[in-house]
């Protein structure tokens, strides 16, 4: 595993590898390497790096001693690196040379990339422009370049910086304005001014804090000391920015009040009780405008979603933002506390201060209160008094028409004009995501870095806790009451080890904030509030979900938790209960995963949070095993409609459909090997070659199936040579031959027990493709045209289509190039239009390749694109490979050597990456592509092309090897380099 680097030039020059310092001693190796950094990645010519090193007065060895220079630093850079290759990080070019790192890895080019990505944020966004100009300007350890102030290569540069650095610092505090915290910039504004006395807009950061304030006098005295200044030294008067605020200030003008910004000077908007608030507000950014462009165009909005998902903050937020806009006031009615729904009323006019009288009905004394008021209610925590709620809210907005409600619940109100706005989780990172920059872009990253920060001053996002916050923030669903409970642990246990823990979460993540509600101290109280509201039915669906891992739809609800008495008519049927279930928040309605209408339609799933707690909840109640069982079964026999429905042209939705189901195939498998229920096990392995061979989950699949294969008790032979069968193809693919033919073997002794013709020409047509790897072509084709005659005895078009594949892969290995693209024909022309689609591809490539060797490269071109158009559509990996390398070999032929390359290496790259052996007849192809290119490139180039395909996209890739114009083919009508 590469060691993940990193340079600093934001202070003293540093390096560091990992958690290792690296010592860079000698002066001029030092200059050498800032040089090089502040290239990013550009070629430095030589003259300009011994000009850097030397001045006007390099000695005559210069070019020598650079030499020398270049090597020791590519010594401690690449220390592991065998002297005879090539540096892939510190490139020797022709004129020059080239220090290629992650510009990421570099403190300086990381601060100009979040500087940048703050500019355009400041205003729609403060709070996030905010979080990034923080987290750029935390770079910083000292001057820039510090060893170097007296370089001359360093002049330009550090003036560059710096001019940087005091724009960011401008640009925070106008973020900070826009948040409302005026006071406590003003010290660091003061600061600021002394040190940079004609930097104009610190004196108008300055002059608007002040004024916020309250401190109208200090902020037109400011404005006198700086005229004076520009007088004085420059004979200049104020700019025009300057001299407009200085009227604004003057007049009060209205316009200075930003939203969200308290005024100590007199109040921005009517009355209120929001409280101010204690920690940052991360995030969101999309739905506070989505809720203020509601309560503008209706009148009552309910933010909805789980417990801890950031409801009343987001809320609170949100009526921050309105607060200049509610003249009638903007008021936070807390009802968590509150237990008889008949006091919701009370509740409201004791916020409003309306006082109860003799006579007249509370609710009239608050339509009094509010009836020409534009006002904000927030009614936050509505959940366990809907009824109550709704009914005061209906009351209320009909005889106020100025009135707004935003009302938090876990639960909608359920009325007329009611618009509900879902929360769930903030943002988390996408799978494999690391790179400690690109994870900063999550909103539940920021939120948990920024909280363990403050309980642990040393904790920061850098590469040894990337991993460890990223699946942490994954697992936790991104919900801010998760994330904040986890980061108040983070000083006392550490990141890795919560994140190792999560199971145990209910008991890890008991300790957060003593002042908040009860139900918001640990994650489990958040989820016994939910929990206790439902009804006896509703709990009991909720229980018996949590054995669904990955999702699951109403049929499966239905079929798994449905108990037979449960459907009678006096029965209130899953639909109702799942519907109130999403109302509730404790199921989510899940758009990640859309199969098609015909495979499942809509999905629905619990966050794992509240799946570990049904879990739990299930397991008390004695019904963990029994729902297990069931949903083992469910899943079985979803697996076996697949497997038949996969052979025809109904496959791509299906494939979608075992996609979306691969989760819940896993939780079935390890529960059958936990009981020990070999015949569920073996029979739901073996029907999963498609999903594991298509998605290139080799390694996993065989592992699953020597697990089941391994388990004691019966097992219909039928389902253990399948199983077998399986077995076997996987382990084929990977190169494992002995495996490969033991398992046939197994499996054909089997199917000739039972008299199982297609079964026998199934596992014949593994062992033939287990003869080409041995390259026994003879044995192959005999094994094949066996194969064939008995899918034909036993009328299986299917198994006839990929017997003639394999038949003509053989010809293909004997280079009878004309049989082989003749077979692949007759294949296609057998199953199409109904038939197997991957068949049909690999088909399509087979013919491709076979034009390919016999030099019409045309035609090969037009079939290699219809092939790979059909494997990127329904991501036939293995396929895709082949593909990929065929288009490099095309782009040999026509003698564009650097695609040649660029294709070949991402070929090699995807077929590594999903564990797939190179066919034996393939490798000398390859190997005589790749000796020309390196002698047409040149070692430098082949590496640089080769590069190039290791990271070039799937897609990208594909692109390229079917985006060749036709036309650029025809005068290439000559046979094939080999």
């Amino acid at each position: 595993m590469t060691t993940t680097m990193r340079f600093l030039i934001l202070g003293q020059l540093a390096v560091i590898r990992g958690d290792e310092d690296i010592v860079v001693r000698r002066g001029k190796l030092r200059a050498l390497l800032a040089m090089l950094l502040l290239g990013g990645g550009r070629i430095i010519p030589a003259d300009r790096l011994i000009s850097g090193l030397w001045g006007d007065d390099p000695p005559d060895t210069a070019v020598k001693v650079l030499q020398t220079y270049v090597s020791q630093l590519r010594t401690l850079l690449e220390p592991e690196r065998d002297p005879g290759t090539w540096s892939e990080q510190l490139i020797t070019e022709p004129t020059g040379y080239r220090l290629a790192v992650d510009p990421d890895a570099v403190d300086a080019f990381r601060f100009e990339r979040l500087v940048e990505r703050a500019a355009g944020l400041i205003g729609p966004d403060p709070a996030t422009a905010r979080h990034l100009l923080a987290e750029a300007l935390a770079l910083w350890r000292g001057p820039a370049l510090a060893d170097f102030t007296d370089e001359a290569f360093a002049e330009t540069e550090i003036a560059r910086l710096e001019e940087l650095r005091l724009t960011a610092i401008e640009q925070r505090v106008g973020a900070d304005l826009a948040l409302g915290r005026h006071e406590p910039v003003v010290a660091e504004l003061r600061e600021l001014v002394r040190r940079h006395p004609l930097r104009e807009t610190l004196w108008e950061h300055l002059m608007l804090a002040l004024y916020r304030c309250g401190r109208q006098a200090d902020a037109l005295e400011r404005y006198e000391q700086i005229r004076r200044r520009l007088a004085e030294e420059l004979g200049a008067d104020p700019p025009p920015a300057l001299r407009r605020l200085h009227a604004a200030i003057l007049r009060q003008d209205p316009a200075l009040d930003l939203p969200g910004a308290a005024d100590a000077r007199r109040p921005a908007a009517g009355p209120g009780n929001l409280p101010a608030p204690l920690t940052s507000f991360i995030g969101r950014g999309q739905e506070l405008a989505e809720l203020r462009n509601l309560l503008t165009a209706g009148r009552l909005v309910t933010i909805t979603g789980v417990g801890g998902a950031g409801k009343s903050r987001l809320a609170l937020e949100a009526a921050r933002l309105e607060l200049p806009r509610r003249s009638g006031g903007t008021w936070l009615v807390e009802l968590a506390a509150l237990n008889q729904p008949d006091l919701v009323a009370h509740v409201v006019a004791a916020t409003l201060g309306v006082r109860e009288r003799p006579q007249r009905p509370l609710v009239d004394l608050l339509i009094d209160r509010l009836r020409g008021a534009d006002a904000l209610l927030i009614l936050d925590n509505c959940e366990h008094l809907v009824d109550a709620v709704a009914g005061l809210a209906h009351t209320l907005l009909a005889a106020c028409p100025r009135l707004r409600i935003l009302a938090t619940s876990r639960e909608r109100l359920g009325m007329t004009g009611e618009v509900v706005r879902p929360i769930s989780g903030l943002s988390v990172p996408a799978p494999g995501t690391v790179n400690p920059a690109a994870l900063a872009d999550a909103d539940a990253v920021r939120l948990l870095v920024e909280r363990a920060a403050a309980v642990d001053p040393g904790f920061r996002l850098d590469a040894a806790t990337a991993a460890a916050t990223a699946h942490l923030c994954r697992r936790l669903d991104g919900l801010p009451l998760a994330i904040e409970l986890a980061a108040a642990g983070v000083n006392s246990l550490g990141v890795e080890h919560i994140t190792a823990h999560l199971d145990d979460r209910f008991r890890l993540l008991a300790h957060g904030n003593r002042t908040a509600l009860a139900r918001h101290q640990t994650l489990r109280s958040a989820v016994d509030w939910s929990y206790d509201l439902l009804t006896p039915a509703e709990r009991r669906l909720f229980d018996r979900l949590g054995v669904f891992a990955g999702g699951f739809t109403l049929d499966a609800a239905e079929k798994v938790c449905a108990e037979p008495a449960e459907t009678a008519e006096t029965a209130v049927p899953v639909a109702t209960l799942l519907a109130g279930l999403v109302d509730k928040s404790l199921v989510v309605t899940d758009t990640a995963t859309r199969p098609a209408p015909d495979a499942g339609g809509r999905r629905y799933r619990l966050l794992e949070t509240l799946r570990v707690y049904a879990l739990e909840r299930l397991d008390e109640a004695g019904e963990a095993g029994r729902l297990r069982d069931r949903h083992a079964a469910f899943v079985l026999t979803l697996a076996e409609t697949a497997e038949t429905a996969l052979r025809t042209a109904h496959q791509p939705a299906w494939l979608r459909r075992l996609v979306a189901e691969h989760d819940n195939i896993r939780a079935a498998l390890a529960w059958c090997a936990e009981r020990g229920d070999a015949a569920t096990a073996v029979r739901l392995a073996g029907t999963l070659h498609p999903l594991w061979d298509r998605h290139g989950h080799y390694t996993e699949g065989r592992r699953w199936l020597d697990q089941a294969l391994a388990l004691p008790g019966p097992v219909p032979p039928a389902a253990r040579a399948l199983a077998l069968d399986t077995a076997a193809g996987l382990a084929m693919a990977q190169g494992d031959l002995e495996q490969a033919m033991a398992a046939c073997r197994q499996a054909a002794a089997l199917c000739r027990q039972a008299g199982d013709l297609a079964g026998l020409a199934r596992v014949l047509q593994h062992l033939g493709l287990a003869a080409i790897y041995a390259e026994d072509l003879a044995r192959a084709a005999t094994l094949l045209d066996t194969s064939l005659r008995h899918a034909r005895d036993a009328g299986d078009e299917w198994l006839q289509g990929w017997s003639l594949l394999f038949l003509a892969l053989t010809a293909m290995a004997g280079a009878d190039y004309a049989r082989s693209a003749g077979l692949a024909h007759d294949c296609e022309q057998l199953l199409r239009p109904d038939g197997d689609p991957e068949c049909v591809a690999w088909a399509l490539i087979l013919r491709a390749g076979a034009a390919w060797r016999q030099g019409d490269l045309v035609v090969a071109q037009t079939l290699l694109r219809a092939g790979m158009r059909d494997c990127g559509e329904r991501g036939y990996l293995w396929a895709l490979s082949v593909g990929l390398f065929l288009g490099g070999m095309l782009a040999g032929a026509r003698a564009d050597d650097r695609e040649m390359t660029v294709l070949l290496s991402a070929a090699e790259t995807l077929r590594d990456s999903i564990g797939v052996v190179l066919l034996p007849f393939v490798k000398p192809w390859l190997a005589a592509a790749v000796t020309q290119a390196k002698t047409a490139l040149g070692p430098r180039r082949f590496d640089e092309a080769w590069r190039t395909g290791q990271t070039l996209t799937l897609e990208a890739a594909a692109a390229m090897a079917m985006a060749m114009d036709e036309g650029e083919l025809t005068p290439q009508l000559t046979p094939h380099r080999s």
